[in-house]
């Protein structure tokens, strides 16, 4: 696939992780709103001021649109792992009956002279609202056997990317873990991954900064924009 970000970009797609934690909630029961079509899936997604405003930047653009999941798996050894690495991945979704995906990819112009925030946005629908929480509790399980470890993240030049991953939680129906990149870089980064209804919410953001909770309040404000019951 085209690289999302440039070099070290590509790479980037880990996000700050975690390991099987407690579960703290769960994501919306079956069938309780109406059920969103893949044409609707666009207009779910956030402006990129308001990704910006979650990642505390006002630089953040609309770099990559998309219609279709992402493929990392090249650069991910341990594929069993490749939802931790980045969101929206081919990988990951393949074999759970969903129906169509729609996402982006924001960061810093690719004007400036350097990029210091980055942050991937998906929507994906399913048949059902059942089918969508089936995914929900297979990934609570998935992330959370990724948790509290390292994971390497093969460089196309260079040695691979070492990134320290946290403990996995489920805070009001959001799947949130974190990861700390150890080299060459220190990049903080959180995936998170909410469904309501038949939509899953699938989110990446990372920050030079230091740790951020940014995916988790982005997932959450996409998630508000789905019909209720």
């Amino acid at each position: 696939m085209t690289p999302r970000l440039p070099a070290i970009a590509a790479l980037l797609c880990l996000s700050l992780s975690g390991c099987s934690a407690v579960t703290v909630g769960s994501a919306q029961p079956a069938e309780r709103a109406p059920l969103t079509s893949p044409d609707a899936l666009p207009a779910l997604l956030l402006s990129a001021p308001d990704v910006g405003a979650a990642l505390a930047s006002d630089d953040v653009v609309v770099t990559t649109d998309v219609s279709k999941a992402w493929n990392d798996s090249a650069h991910f050894a341990d594929v069993n792992c490749l939802a931790i690495a980045g969101a929206a991945q081919q990988g990951v979704y393949a074999s759970t009956g969903s129906t169509a995906i729609h996402g982006q990819v924001l960061r810093e112009a690719p004007t400036a002279p350097a990029w210091e925030h980055y942050a991937v946005q998906a929507v994906v629908s399913f048949p059902s609202a059942q089918a969508a929480s089936d995914f929900f509790t297979a990934s609570q399980r998935g992330w959370a056997q990724c948790s509290n470890r390292e994971l390497n993240y093969a460089q196309p030049i260079g040695p691979p990317q070492v990134w320290s991953v946290g403990q996995t939680s489920t805070d009001r129906g959001v799947l949130a873990v974190s990861r700390v990149q150890q080299s060459p870089q220190r990049w903080a980064c959180q995936r998170a991954l909410t469904v309501h209804s038949n939509v899953a919410v699938d989110v990446e953001a990372c920050s030079l900064d230091g740790p951020t909770a940014a995916a988790s309040a982005i997932a959450g404000q996409i998630a508000g924009r789905l019909p209720s019951a």
